[in-house]
C-alpha cells in the first residue's frame, strides 16, 4: 500500500460529499489566480450560503469571479455577453484538449463553477450535447443568475456527485473534461483509478479525457495523480500552464504526441479564432511523464 503522507485530511465518508487535502503554497496560489482583484476595486454582485459552499460573485473591470470565500480564490471568471472568454492560463490550457475532438457529438464537463469551459464548448461545438455535473445546486443557480450561463436542451446542468454520475450514466462521451480539483480541495474520490477508469469507460473509441490538476508545487498528491493517470489510460501529456500552478493532463486511446497537439491546435485556431495563442500555450507548456514519485490511488489506500 502506497504511504501518501501527511497530504491527506477526511471530512468524513466520501459518498455525497468532498474530501479534502492539504496543500502548500496557498496564498501563493491565490495571487497566481486573482490577477489583481484587490478589494478596493470590486463590486460584490452576489453572496449566498448553501450546503456545500459559500458562494461569491464578484466583479472588477467588467469581469466577473466566482468564489467560495469572500477574499478566496477566484474559481471562475467570466464576462458576461462573451462566452468564449477565457481570463485563466488553465482555462486557455484546456483547449489544445477541446482541439482534439472539434467534432465530438457528446461532452462531459465534472465541475461547473462559474460555467467557463461548458459556455465555451457550447459556443465552438454548437452541436454537441453539453452534460455538466456540479454537486451543488447553488453554484448552477449563481451562474446563471450571475455569470452568464444559459442552459438550454445541448447544455444541461446535473446536480449530483460527479462520480455517481460517470458510474451511473450510460452515455458515452468524445471528450470529458474533469475540472473539479481545486487549489484548496481535492475529491478524493474523483482521484482513484476506480474513478479513473469509469471515466475511461464512458469515452468512445476515439475519446479524450482532460483533467484540470493542481501542481506539484501546490498539490502532493501531483505525482500520484500522473501516476494513477498513466495506470488507466496508459502514457498521457501534460501542458503545464505557464505563470500558473495549473497542469492539464491530457489521454485518449493512444499516446499523444506534440506535433499532433500543435497540429490540432492550429486547425482548432484557424477556424474559431480565439483571442489567445493557442499553439504557443501547447509549445511553451508541453510536457511527457514519467516524473519521479508517486504511486497509484485507489479507493482502499485513499479513501479510508
Amino acid at each position: 500500500m502506497t504511504n501518501l503522507g501527511p497530504a491527506i485530511r477526511r471530512r468524513g465518508p466520501w459518498r455525497g460529499r468532498l474530501g479534502a487535502v492539504a496543500v502548500s503554497g496557498l496564498i501563493a496560489l491565490a495571487a497566481l489566480a486573482s490577477f489583481g482583484c484587490a478589494a478596493g476595486g470590486e463590486r460584490v454582485v452576489h453572496h449566498e450560503r448553501g450546503d456545500h459552499y459559500a458562494v461569491w460573485v464578484i466583479e472588477e473591470d467588467g469581469v466577473r469571479f466566482l468564489r467560495f470565500a469572500r477574499e478566496g480564490i477566484n474559481q471562475s471568471a467570466v464576462k458576461l455577453g462573451e462566452p468564449t472568454y477565457m481570463h485563466f492560463v488553465y482555462t486557455k490550457a484546456m483547449v489544445p484538449a477541446i482541439a482534439l475532438r472539434p467534432d465530438a457529438r457528446n461532452v462531459l464537463v465534472v465541475g461547473l463553477g462559474g460555467g467557463t469551459l461548458p459556455m465555451y464548448v457550447r459556443s465552438v461545438m454548437p452541436n454537441a450535447v453539453v452534460d455538466v455535473v456540479e454537486i451543488d445546486a447553488l453554484v448552477r443557480d449563481a451562474a446563471v443568475a450571475h455569470m452568464g450561463l444559459r442552459l438550454d436542451d445541448k447544455l444541461r446542468v446535473h446536480i449530483a456527485d460527479g462520480r455517481r454520475f460517470v458510474e451511473q450514466t450510460k452515455t458515452r462521451y468524445d471528450l470529458i473534461l474533469l475540472d473539479a480539483y481545486g487549489a484548496s480541495e481535492i475529491p478524493q474520490h474523483l482521484a482513484t483509478r476506480e474513478f479513473l477508469t469509469a471515466v475511461r469507460a464512458r469515452l468512445t473509441d476515439r475519446g479524450v479525457v482532460a483533467s484540470n490538476v493542481w501542481s506539484e508545487d501546490a498539490n502532493t498528491l501531483y505525482p500520484s495523480m500522473l501516476r494513477t493517470h498513466e495506470d488507466v489510460f496508459g502514457r498521457v501529456s501534460v501542458i503545464r500552464g505557464f505563470e500558473s500552478a495549473s497542469r492539464i493532463v491530457i489521454a485518449g486511446p493512444a499516446p499523444l504526441t506534440k506535433a499532433a497537439l500543435l497540429d490540432a491546435s492550429g486547425r482548432f485556431a484557424r477556424t474559431h479564432k480565439p483571442d489567445f495563442d493557442i499553439e504557443k500555450i501547447v509549445e511553451r507548456g508541453w510536457a511527457t511523464t514519467p516524473l519521479k514519485g508517486g504511486g497509484v490511488l485507489t479507493d482502499a489506500n485513499l479513501l479510508r
